[in-house]
């Protein structure tokens, strides 16, 4: 019930913002927009899906927004007919860079469960490792994909409505995500485990849970959801270099914590994510839409507008508020704990509180 007044609440957030927006700027629910924020969400939402199976399960990707640039490079460089690439099928290229994403996860949740290795260390090892290797792959320039058929996987979609699909294909593969997701970690085994192991790994492990492997698939799974992602950014990009990632690891991690997945793990559901990454990306559009209209002494109508370097600014605060929120969130329900237990404990009669017990013998001994 705690969750979802917290996703309630945070659901109540982003439409009173949405509405702020449109009254600020009609604009904002103008087709186009909507359209394009919607795969923004749909592209940033999949790969926070990925990061919130670590997240709950008590760890930390740092990589993710490198195996998203690494993911393209790899698609660019086998499949792009430019002078840079191979010219092979995409299909060869989106299935080698879908394998090699998953092989990093494997061996990021290897080094992590194997050699007892911090999550924080290992990732962001991986992060810097992945980045370089995608700028010594592209050379430090660009490679593109031309007026291939390539980047019609995020123009295109169903339901077309004035020239634009109301449901792009990043869209569609974004509610398969959370339908599979979903599925996995609310319904199934491997995900009670999941959420057992980020609420106390010991306890889980002495439950006969297998921890290692558990752990281990969370991280390819978010490795392999980051590959799927930046198939759909290059796509939707139409050429790749090593800037493409940088920082979309932490857009994902506070879409999740706003969402409602705690950093100290075994908290957190698939709905909370979705609106935590709507939430991320309205706040990014937002900045661009946003406008004030106001009269000068002069009486001269004048449009005052967010500036664009504050993106960072409002990005790492709004991820300050998400961790404080949780904190603060944590620290309620402990005393709430304590209060209920210290109610349970005064309602116990002094003389059964203090009175040992007594052992119960076998009949007939």
């Amino acid at each position: 019930m705690t969750h979802l007044r917290r996703e309630l609440g945070m659901l109540l957030a982003l439409l009173l913002m949405c509405a702020g927006l449109y009254i600020s700027n009609p604009d904002f629910l103008g087709q186009s927009n909507i359209v394009n924020t919607t795969r923004q969400i749909a592209m940033l939402g999949i790969f926070s899906i990925g990061i919130a199976f670590v997240i709950i399960a008590g760890g930390i990707d740092l990589s993710v927004g490198s195996i998203i640039g690494l993911t393209g490079v790899i698609i660019a460089r086998i499949s792009s007919h430019s002078f840079d690439g191979l010219g092979q099928p995409f299909w060869v290229g989106i299935s080698v860079a879908l394998a090699v994403a998953l092989l990093i996860g494997l061996i990021q949740g290897l080094l992590i469960t194997r050699l007892n290795l911090q999550p924080f260390i290992v990732t962001l090892g991986g992060m810097l490792l992945l980045r370089g290797i995608s700028q010594t792959i592209v050379k430090g320039g660009t490679i593109g994909f031309g007026s291939s058929r390539f980047t019609e996987l995020s123009d295109r979609g169903l339901l077309i409505y004035r020239g634009d699909p109301l449901l792009p294909y990043p869209v569609i593969i974004f509610l398969g995500v959370i339908l599979v997701a979903t599925y996995v970690l609310h319904f199934t085994v491997f995900g009670r485990h999941v959420y057992a192991i980020g609420g106390n790994r010991e306890a889980a492990a002495y439950s006969g849970i297998n921890v290692r492997r558990v752990e281990t698939t969370t991280y390819v799974i978010s490795a392999g959801l980051a590959g799927v992602a930046g198939v759909c950014y290059a796509a939707y990009i139409g050429q790749m270099s090593q800037q493409v990632g940088i920082a979309y690891e932490l857009y994902a991690i506070a879409g999740a914590v706003l969402g409602g997945c705690s950093l100290r793990g075994g908290e957190g559901t698939i709905l909370g994510v979705i609106i935590g990454a709507s939430v991320m990306r309205v706040i990014d559009n937002g900045i661009n839409m946003f406008q004030f209209r106001y009269r000068t002494a002069e009486g001269q109508n004048r449009i005052w507008r967010l500036d664009p370097n504050w993106n960072f600014i409002i990005i790492g605060t709004v991820i300050l508020a998400a961790v404080i929120i949780d904190q603060v969130a944590h620290i309620m329900q402990s005393r709430r704990r304590s209060r209920l237990a210290g109610i349970s404990t005064a309602g116990t009669p002094p003389e059964a509180q203090s009175r040992p017990q007594q052992p119960v013998h076998a009949a007939g001994s």
